[in-house]
């Protein structure tokens, strides 16, 4: 965790293997964030990474966040797979692979570039 001017910075590295259930499980902890994102660092490690704004933005009663710009690339690419992995038994299993999500993550990463 880094601290940054009107800012708090989180980031951490992700698991291999990663399982649908825990793809889903960072997704949906992401999009509490106001920015967030994925790199690999210099070091080769690749790491997710969320900004929270201060003052904490207050949050409606929901699963998601809303974002910060509903019109960026991909918001509603990653508002679907969201919507998919958080109701789909698959995707909720470690033990299940979900074709539909491999779909959904593979348009959503299309859409923000």
């Amino acid at each position: 965790m880094t601290r940054a001017p009107g800012a708090v910075r989180v980031e951490a590295p992700l698991p291999s293997p990663l399982s649908n259930a825990l793809h889903s499980t960072i997704l949906m902890t992401l999009a509490h964030g106001d920015r967030f994102g994925h790199e690999v660092g210099a070091d080769g490690i690749a790491r997710v990474w969320a900004e929270i704004d201060h003052p904490a933005p207050t949050r409606k009663s929901t699963d998601m966040a809303e974002p910060a710009d509903p019109g960026a690339p991909g918001d509603t690419e990653y508002r679907t797979l969201i919507t998919h992995t958080s109701e789909c038994a698959a995707c909720r299993s470690d033990r299940a692979e979900c074709a539909i999500a491999d779909r959904l993550s593979r348009a959503w990463r299309a859409a923000r570039q």
